[in-house]
C-alpha cells in the first residue's frame, strides 16, 4: 500500500491526464456517435448468436471468420464483445465496450512504450498527453469498427516486445498477441508476417534472445495463426468450409481481403504508386472525407502535429547514422512495415490505422527535438495542442452528433422496435439504410434459426448480400400502402408519405416514420 501511494504521488499528473484521455471516451459512449453503424450491428448480432445459440446468422458455428454480409467480417471483436453482451445486453454500448476498454489499455501501453522509447524525461508524460488528446484514438475508441482492434493489438504486442529485450520470457507473450491480431483485421495478413519478420532479424543480429527461445515462439504463431492460414487457402481456391469441434473455417462468397487489396488485381506496381500518393493525400491533409474517421480540421492529430512529424522525422533519420537503440529500431520497423502495407491496400484512415501509433511518437520526437534547440517551443506547442484539445472536444460531443447521426442511421432501432410491436403481420421496411435487415436482427434479437429458415436474397453469393425478407419482415416499400390490412411501414426521411393516410396513424422518430392501422 505505501509503495502504490508513493508512486499515485510520483505520477499525479500521469493519472490526471490519463482520466482526461478516459472521461473523453466514456463520456457518452453509447450515445456518441449518434445511431449505430451497419458494421457495429452485423458484429453485435453475430456475437449475440454465437453466444445464445452457437452459430452466427450464416449458420456456421464458432466461425473464426464471420461471413457477415457474405464477403467476411473479422471475428475476434465479436468473440471479445460477448462478456459485455452477456453482462449488459444487446445494445449499443455492451458492442462499442470493447474498443472502449482496449482505447484505455492502449493509453497505458502507449505511454509505458515511450517511458522505454525516449531517454527524456518528460517525455513518458507528453505521450500520455498526446495520446489521450488524439482524435484519431478518440474517435476509434467510441465505436465499434472491428478493424480499429487492430493497432491497438500490435501497440500490446509491442510492449511485451520492449520488456522481452531484458526479461526474454515477455517474447512469447508478444507472439501470442501479434498472432492473435490476425483475427482482428485483414491487413494483419501482411503487416504481420512482414513485420515479424523484421523483428526476428534484428533480434538475431543483436543477439537479444536465445535461437531455441525464437524457436519455440515461431511454433507458438504457426500454431494459433493456422486456422487463419486455412481460412485464406479456403477462400483463395475455392474449398469448402471447414468444420471442427472446436471452430468451423468459413468459405465466403467473395474474399474481402482481395476486394481492398491490389496484390490481386492488375499492375501491382502502378497500384503501389498511386496508393502511395493516396497515403501522402491523406497524411498531409489528415483526412480521407470519412466523418467517422475525422473531423475536419482536427484531422487524426490536429494540423500542428504534421510539421512536429516531419521533424521527429528528420531526428530519427539523423540518429540512424549513429546508430538505433533496439526500442528505436522495432519501432522503425512497425513504421516501415506500415507504409509498405499501404502501398498494396486501397486508403482510407480506418484501412491504415496501423500507421498512427508510430506518427505520434514521430510527433512526440519532433517535439522533444525542437524543445533542444528553442526554449519556448515546448510549453507553447502542448498549450496549443490543449487548445485544439478543447475545440475539438466542443464538435465531437455538440456539432459531429448532428451530422454523424443521418449517417449512422440514428432512431433507426427505435424505428424498428415499435414497429415491430405495432403488428403481428406484415412489416415493410425502407431500403433506404445500408443492410436494414441487420437492424432487425440486431434490435429484436431474432433468433438465427429463424433468419435462416426464411431469408431470402436479392443477390445470392454477391460480396454484399442484400436481404429481401425473411420472416415477416419486408424489406423495400410497396407501390401503395394495403387496404384493409395490419401491415405497418418503416420509411426514412426521403420516401415519400402517400397522399391518402385516412384510417392510419403516423409515428414520428428522428429520421423515420411509422406508419400503422390506427386502430392498433
Amino acid at each position: 500500500m505505501a509503495s502504490t501511494f508513493d508512486w499515485v504521488k510520483k505520477n499525479r499528473l500521469i493519472l490526471v491526464l490519463f482520466a482526461i484521455g478516459a472521461l473523453v471516451r466514456l463520456l457518452y459512449a453509447g450515445a456518441i456517435p449518434a445511431g449505430f453503424n451497419q458494421d457495429e450491428a452485423s458484429i453485435g448480432y453475430d456475437a449475440y448468436a454465437i453466444l445464445h445459440y452457437g452459430i452466427d446468422r450464416n449458420g456456421i458455428e464458432l466461425p473464426i471468420h464471420l461471413i457477415a454480409w457474405g464477403s467476411g467480417q473479422n471475428a475476434l471483436y465479436a468473440y471479445l464483445s460477448m462478456p459485455f453482451i452477456w453482462l449488459l445486453g444487446l445494445n449499443e454500448l455492451s458492442v462499442r465496450a470493447v474498443n472502449i476498454v482496449f482505447g484505455l489499455v492502449g493509453m497505458i501501453a502507449f505511454y509505458f512504450i515511450a517511458k522505454q522509447l525516449f531517454k527524456y524525461k518528460a517525455a513518458a508524460g507528453t505521450a500520455m498527453f498526446l495520446i489521450a488528446i488524439c482524435p484519431w484514438h478518440i474517435m476509434m475508441s467510441r465505436w465499434a469498427l472491428e478493424s480499429n482492434l487492430f493497432p491497438t493489438l500490435v501497440l500490446l504486442a509491442v510492449w511485451f516486445l520492449f520488456k522481452s529485450i531484458h526479461h526474454p520470457r515477455w517474447f512469447t507473450m508478444f507472439a501470442i498477441t501479434i498472432t492473435l491480431s490476425l483475427y482482428a483485421y485483414g491487413t494483419a495478413y501482411f503487416f504481420v508476417p512482414v513485420f515479424v519478420l523484421g523483428i526476428l532479424v534484428l533480434f538475431i543480429v543483436q543477439k537479444k534472445i536465445k535461437l531455441r527461445t525464437i524457436i519455440w515462439n515461431i511454433g507458438i504463431m504457426i500454431v494459433l495463426g493456422l486456422p487463419i492460414l486455412l481460412f485464406l487457402a479456403i477462400n483463395r481456391f475455392g474449398k469448402d468450409t471447414i468444420e471442427t469441434w472446436l471452430f468451423s473455417i468459413p468459405k465466403l462468397t467473395v474474399p474481402r481481403v482481395e476486394q481492398v487489396s491490389s496484390v490481386f488485381q492488375g499492375d501491382v506496381l502502378q497500384n503501389a504508386v498511386q496508393h502511395f500518393d493516396l497515403l501522402l493525400q491523406v497524411l498531409l491533409s489528415q483526412d480521407d472525407g470519412l466523418l467517422w474517421n475525422a473531423i475536419p480540421p482536427y484531422g487524426y492529430m490536429y494540423p500542428l502535429a504534421l510539421p512536429l512529424m516531419l521533424v521527429g522525422f528528420y531526428a530519427v533519420c539523423v540518429r540512424i547514422g549513429s546508430g538505433l537503440r533496439t526500442e528505436q529500431a522495432i519501432i522503425a520497423i512497425w513504421g516501415i512495415t506500415a507504409v509498405l502495407m499501404s502501398l498494396i491496400t486501397d486508403i482510407n484512415i480506418n484501412r491504415i490505422n496501423i500507421i498512427f501509433f508510430p506518427l505520434v511518437l514521430l510527433t512526440l520526437a519532433g517535439l522533444f527535438w525542437l524543445k533542444g534547440q528553442l526554449k519556448y517551443v515546448f510549453p507553447v506547442t502542448l498549450a496549443a495542442f490543449a487548445v485544439f484539445f478543447v475545440l475539438f472536444c466542443g464538435n465531437y460531443f455538440v456539432e459531429y452528433p448532428k451530422k454523424a447521426g443521418p449517417m449512422f442511421y440514428e432512431s433507426f432501432g427505435d424505428a424498428v422496435q415499435y414497429a415491430s410491436d405495432q403488428t403481428d403481420g406484415t412489416i415493410y421496411v425502407t431500403n433506404n439504410v445500408n443492410m436494414p435487415y441487420i437492424y432487425v436482427l440486431f434490435y429484436e434479437r431474432i433468433d438465427p434459426h429463424t433468419f435462416l429458415d426464411t431469408v431470402v436474397y436479392s443477390n445470392p453469393g454477391d460480396p454484399f448480400q442484400f436481404v429481401s425478407s425473411f420472416g415477416r419482415y419486408q424489406f423495400g416499400l410497396p407501390s401503395a400502402l394495403e387496404s384493409g390490412g395490419n401491415a405497418v411501414y418503416l420509411l426514412s426521411e426521403e420516401d415519400p408519405l402517400p397522399n391518402d393516410l385516412s384510417g392510419y396513424e403516423v409515428r414520428e422518430f428522428k429520421h423515420y416514420k411509422v406508419i400503422s392501422t390506427a386502430s392498433r
